[in-house]
């Protein structure tokens, strides 16, 4: 259970790190839209990117949240997500939380913690975002912009 919590908490700062900077990069003549929804969907990661690292620390011990191993990780997901070997980034979040959501009860962690509402109130998150960002870049140009979806 662990490796998944880790999984998606370097998801998460992997989107969090891309729609930060494509909310830098936005131009053109949806500037500001793109502007804020890039905003939108980064400031919304930091409080999964919190939530979750408090409960791995609380789980399994604050060790656990190496900080250049996680850098790492989120590096390799928006390689990944950049070059086409993997999904978007927002379906790579959506598909860790969900698995990690499905292994809760097997890991003998669902209970008055509300792990499992927590992980799939993530997965509901990235689904939104998913809808607004294929609605935005629905027929724009592949390369515009990159790894997202």
């Amino acid at each position: 259970m662990l490796e998944l919590l880790l999984d998606l908490w370097a998801c998460l700062r992997a989107a969090h790190h891309l729609y930060w900077t494509l909310h830098w990069q936005s131009k053109g003549p949806n500037f500001y839209g793109d502007h804020l929804l890039f905003e939108r969907l980064y400031q919304a990661r930091v409080e999964e990117i919190d939530g979750l690292a408090e409960v791995i620390a609380g789980t399994y011990g604050a060790a656990q949240l190496e900080p250049v191993r996680a850098w790492q990780a989120a590096l390799a997901k928006i390689e990944a997500a950049r070059t086409g070997t993997a999904p978007g980034i927002a379906e790579m979040v959506l598909a860790s939380a969900e698995a990690a959501s499905a292994a809760v009860p097997g890991a003998g962690l669902k209970g008055p913690g509300g792990m499992e509402n927590f992980l799939t109130g993530i997965a509901t998150a990235q689904i939104a975002d998913l809808y607004l960002l294929r609605q935005r870049f629905a027929g724009a140009a592949p390369s515009l912009p990159p790894a997202i979806f």
